[in-house]
């Protein structure tokens, strides 16, 4: 019986080895898994703060895209108001071309009115003297 008990204990002993080995490549299984867990960690936490300074440079840009956007209406609106003003000069300078050429040709007429009256009255002045010189005066 000794003996029957002394080979149960091997078996124990021998499964407990068996165990304990099982155990201890499960826990250097884990301890791997850890690791490469903690590299994957790592890696992802470097990557967030990748995505982080990238999504901080887009923000810059998008609020350097924005000030851009608005000096270009600004300047949208200057220009237009610019021209708004070149065709009121535009406008203004048209009305007085129209009354410029309006009194040329009131001063065109009026100098063809004076060059007919010039001509009726030299016509006049031949007729006077032609009259005149058919009286004589006797002394």
């Amino acid at each position: 019986e000794s003996q029957r008990a002394a080979q149960e204990i091997a078996q124990l002993i021998s499964a407990i080895q068996d165990e304990t080995t099982n155990a201890v490549r499960v826990v250097e299984d884990g301890a791997e898994r850890t690791r490469e867990g903690a590299v994957v960690v790592e890696q992802t936490r470097e990557a967030f703060l990748q995505i982080g300074a990238s999504v901080e440079d887009i923000t810059e840009r998008i609020e350097g895209i924005a000030v851009a956007s608005h000096q270009i209406v600004a300047g949208a609106r200057s220009m237009q108001q610019r021209i708004d003003e070149v065709a009121l000069v535009a406008e203004h300078s048209s009305a007085s071309t129209e009354e410029v050429s309006a009194s040329t040709d009131q001063t065109a007429a009026s100098a063809e009115e004076i060059a007919a009256t010039a001509q009726e009255l030299s016509g006049n002045a031949e007729e006077l003297g032609r009259l005149v010189s058919q009286f004589k005066l006797s002394a």
